[in-house]
């Protein structure tokens, strides 16, 4: 979604609208990718816009619905992702002026976002925000058991009768390894 930064009054306003999927789901690698992620549908966002000058405050509330398959046991489910941002969007600085030497950045500096021209595109961040609310490892639930190393089968749906866990013979003199 575009904005024109003269269109949002210093009071602030208010805009709601649906993303579409397709790039981040190309982001991810798209269809070849074996990410185990796809996003179902549009991501839904509100977002709260208020100006000072040319600086603008946008705070955001992302949703969005995502197929996954679980790390652990590889079933199928649906996860459901929502997160808020605050962030400042600021003009690009002129890159003539920028300083020579490595600066350190601050907490502020993370925070914020440039534009260039008359206009915010807030589509970048938008995508930005949903990629960075999806977890590390996505599994169905807290206590899924996974697959049995052996045998395959999915130990939430069933048992196995593979025996108890073998000690690795690079750790078996560890086995018997006190500390006194």
């Amino acid at each position: 979604m575009v904005i024109r930064v003269e269109d949002i009054p210093e009071h602030g306003k208010q805009e709601s609208f649906l993303e579409d999927e397709g790039p981040l789901n190309e982001r991810l690698g798209g269809e070849t990718a074996n990410s185990g992620l796809h996003f179902a549908g549009p991501v839904q966002v509100r977002v709260n816009l208020s100006r000072s000058g040319r600086i603008i405050l946008a705070k955001s509330r992302v949703e969005a619905r995502v197929k996954c398959i679980c790390a652990r046991c590889l079933d199928p489910f649906a996860l459901t992702l929502s997160s808020e941002i605050q962030v400042s969007i600021k003009p690009k600085p002129d890159p003539r002026l920028a300083p020579p030497e490595e600066i350190e950045l601050s907490r502020e500096d993370l925070e914020s976002d440039f534009y260039e021209g008359e206009e915010v595109d807030l589509s970048p961040l938008v995508q930005d925000q949903v990629l960075l609310t999806l977890p590390a490892k996505v599994i169905c639930r807290e206590d899924c058991r996974g697959l049995c190393q052996r045998c395959g089968k999915n130990l939430n749906r069933e048992t196995c009768q593979c025996p108890g866990a073998e000690i690795d013979p690079r750790l078996a003199s560890l086995k018997n390894f006190r500390v006194h």
